[in-house]
C-alpha cells in the first residue's frame, strides 16, 4: 500500500496569518502545512479541504478514482467546490463516499451539484479498488458525525483517524491493531478546549499511550495544530517514543 500525505495541518493552514510564533515563523518547509488529506495507491483521496486545488496541482494528481470523507467540517469538505464535476474533468464518474449525515450537509452547502454520491454505514465494510474499507465512528464533534477509516490491503492494514477524541465503544480499540496508524495531532499536551470535555481532539501524548496500548506498529500524527512544536522538535520528541512520527505535506509511506 502506498500513501501520499497531501496535507497535515489542522483546521487552519500554516503559517497562520499575522502570527510570529516559533511554529509560524519556522523556515523549515515541513512546517508549512495545508489542510489534512491523504492519497492512497494513486487512486483514493481521503478528504478534500479548502486547499485541495493547490494540493492536486502541487503533487500532479489527476487520476482520482474515489473520494472518502471522514466528516463535514469545513477543513475536510470545502475543496469539493473545486471538484464539482460540472467544472472539473477529473471528477467525471468519480464516486464520493460519505455518511448519511455528511451528505445532508453537503447537499445544503453544494446544492445542484453533480457529485456521484455514495453513502456508507458505520462498521459496514465495502470493497474499493482492491481494498477493504471499514468506516469506524469516533467521538469528535457534538453535532457532526465523524468516522475514521480502517483500510485493508490483503495483510496490510492502515488506520486513518485525523479528527479523534476517542472511540464510541471500548471494543473498537481493536481497530488500532494496524500496521500504520494516522492519528489526530491537534495539540501536544493540553486538552483541546471545545467548551466540553466530551468533544474535541485527543492530545499527542495521550495518543502515544493509546497507540502503544492497542498495538499499532507505526504511528503518524497528522492534523497538527498551533499548539504543537515545530517539526524538528516534535520529531525528536516522537522518535524517543518508538516508531512514531510527525506527518508533513508530501510525506510518502510504503507498507
Amino acid at each position: 500500500m502506498k500513501i501520499k500525505v497531501l496535507g497535515s495541518s489542522s483546521g487552519w493552514a500554516f503559517p497562520r496569518l499575522v502570527c510570529d510564533c516559533r511554529l509560524c515563523s519556522s523556515t523549515n518547509e515541513r512546517d508549512k502545512r495545508l489542510r489534512s488529506s491523504i492519497f492512497i495507491n494513486d487512486s483514493i483521496l481521503i478528504d478534500a479541504g479548502p486547499d485541495i486545488y493547490h494540493q492536486l496541482l502541487q503533487f500532479k494528481i489527476c487520476n482520482i478514482k474515489s473520494i472518502l470523507l471522514t466528516h463535514s467540517h469545513p477543513d475536510h469538505i470545502f475543496g469539493l467546490h473545486d471538484l464539482n464535476p460540472k467544472k472539473c474533468k477529473i471528477m467525471k464518474n468519480v464516486p464520493i463516499y460519505g455518511s448519511e449525515h455528511t451528505w445532508k450537509v453537503l447537499d445544503r452547502i453544494f446544492p445542484n451539484s453533480r457529485y456521484r454520491k455514495e453513502t456508507f454505514k458505520d462498521y459496514k465494510s465495502f470493497e474499493l479498488h482492491g481494498l477493504k474499507i471499514t468506516p469506524v465512528p469516533v467521538v469528535h464533534s457534538e453535532n457532526i458525525h465523524t468516522v475514521g477509516f480502517v483500510i485493508n490491503d490483503q495483510n496490510i492494514i492502515l488506520g486513518y483517524f485525523p479528527d479523534f477524541l476517542s472511540f464510541k465503544k471500548e471494543e473498537d480499540m481493536k481497530y488500532f491493531e494496524v500496521d500504520c496508524l494516522f492519528l489526530d495531532g491537534s495539540t501536544l499536551k493540553k486538552p483541546f478546549y471545545t467548551g466540553s470535555n466530551k468533544w474535541g481532539h485527543i492530545n499527542i501524548m495521550e495518543g502515544i499511550i493509546l497507540a502503544k496500548k492497542c498495538g499499532a506498529k507505526k504511528t503518524i500524527f497528522t492534523h497538527l495544530g498551533h499548539r504543537t512544536p515545530p517539526y524538528d522538535d516534535l520529531s525528536k520528541l516522537l522518535r524517543k517514543k518508538g516508531e512514531i512520527y510527525a506527518a508533513f505535506d508530501g510525506m510518502e509511506i510504503e507498507l
